[in-house]
């Protein structure tokens, strides 16, 4: 895997906004577990390294003699372990030549190409990442070197035949002692079939609630206008022979619009989003109104240059993403202030929820929260990533960086 390139973002703060205005579950927590213990041989051994000694994957040490059994007892367990992983596992030191990198046998059934291929180009990977989804790559992985936070991302990347795969990608930056960074270590699963499955059953859900909201509004909506025009023409015929029934009546006539606008909202509700490349844009700024008359707090959109959405998939889990985070900024921050924020360019987009609220709790327990739980969710459904930051004063940012994809 080719970092070289990346350090180069050392010294200098990401910002995904600015960039940007531009898990299978039982796999990979067995390949946490199977990295963590990988991890560990480098790090409770490396201090029986002599001072100076070198250790790559090719089995060459700078050390006597006495010294070279062990290590290389060591780089066998190591190579054991990886290579009963169904997935790409690689490491690359910081601090030395691209020599010393390390990929597993797996890249080639993944993606055709060979190890000595793969490591031979110091920037191959970040060549191969699809391009809609080499910017939003370039935040995350500067982000995990400037921060040392896991990277932990989906994106599509191109094998050798031309075939654009699905990765889930688990990296993790370790540092020496006196904190400076050594090495990168993590795996990546090819979920390009779970991927095709979970999108075709999203767009199956996403084609009933379109049919369930059309028929809410031309069917039952429309049979209740009807009624509502009917207990309004008796309504009038009462009044006008000063009948006390037509107290009744009107009473059934605004019972009747209340149904009416009640259809109406579920109809909104279950396709919030227009089919159109404007829809998410509108359905944004309708919320926000939505939400200043419903709960009397100020919450504003911002869309400096238009995004237009082509997929209406796409726009319906930003919108859903949206929401889930106004809504957690109401209930549990008790924010009283709220930007939603939607911008593009180079075909990354970025949409950015920043609340006033009281912000994380003091005590976070180790699991997220369903609402959190279901955006990241829901970014990884449309290949992008979720991110949840404090502000530097009050309340949180939540952002979600995802590809643009042209018309179909």
């Amino acid at each position: 895997m080719g970092l070289d390139f990346l350090t180069q973002a050392n010294g200098k703060r990401v910002d995904a906004q600015a960039i940007g205005a531009d898990g299978p579950a039982a796999n990979l927590s067995e390949a946490e577990r199977a990295l963590q213990e990988l991890a560990d041989v480098f790090l409770n051994q490396h201090s029986s390294f002599l001072p100076g000694a070198k250790f790559d994957f090719t089995g060459k040490t700078e050390s006597n003699a006495a010294d070279e059994a062990p290590l290389l007892n060591m780089e066998a367990k190591y190579r054991a372990l990886v290579e009963q992983i169904p997935a790409v596992v690689f490491m690359a030191y910081l601090d030395k030549g691209i020599g010393e990198a390390y990929v597993s046998p797996q890249i080639e059934a993944a993606l055709g190409f060979t190890q000595s291929e793969w490591l031979e180009d110091p920037v191959r990977w970040y060549q191969q990442i699809h391009p809609d989804d080499k910017m939003r790559w370039s935040v995350e992985a500067a982000e995990m070197f400037l921060t040392g936070n896991p990277l932990r991302s989906s994106y599509r990347v191109m094998a050798r035949d031309g075939r654009v795969l699905w990765f889930q990608c688990e990296a993790k930056m370790i540092r020496r002692d006196n904190g400076r960074p050594w090495f990168i270590h993590g795996v990546g699963f090819d979920v390009t079939e779970r991927k095709g499955l979970e999108e075709a059953i999203l767009e199956i859900s996403a084609r009933e609630q379109r049919r369930i909201a059309q028929d809410l509004h031309d069917g039952l909506g429309q049979h209740l206008t009807g009624i509502a025009f009917m207990s309004k023409v008796l309504q009038e015929k009462l009044s006008d022979r000063a009948l006390p029934e037509a107290v009744e009546a009107a009473k059934i006539v605004q019972m009747v619009n209340q149904a009416i606008d009640y259809t109406r909202q579920l109809a909104r509700g279950l396709h919030p989003v227009a089919a159109e490349p404007q829809g998410l844009m509108s359905a944004l700024r309708k919320w926000a109104t939505e939400v200043e008359d419903l709960f009397q707090i100020r919450c504003s959109f911002h869309c400096d240059v238009p995004l237009y959405i082509h997929d209406s998939n796409l726009a319906t889990h930003l919108y859903r993403i949206a929401q889930e985070a106004v809504n957690n900024a109401i209930r549990h921050g008790k924010s009283r202030n709220i930007v939603i924020r939607l911008s593009g360019k180079n075909a990354t987009g970025v949409l950015t929820i920043q609340d006033d609220g009281e912000g994380f709790p003091e005590q976070q327990t180790s699991q997220p929260g369903v609402g959190l739980s279901i955006m990241n969710y829901r970014a990884d459904m449309v290949g992008g990533s979720l991110k949840v930051q404090p502000n530097e004063g009050q309340g949180i940012t939540v952002t979600c960086m995802f590809p643009i994809r042209g018309p179909e």
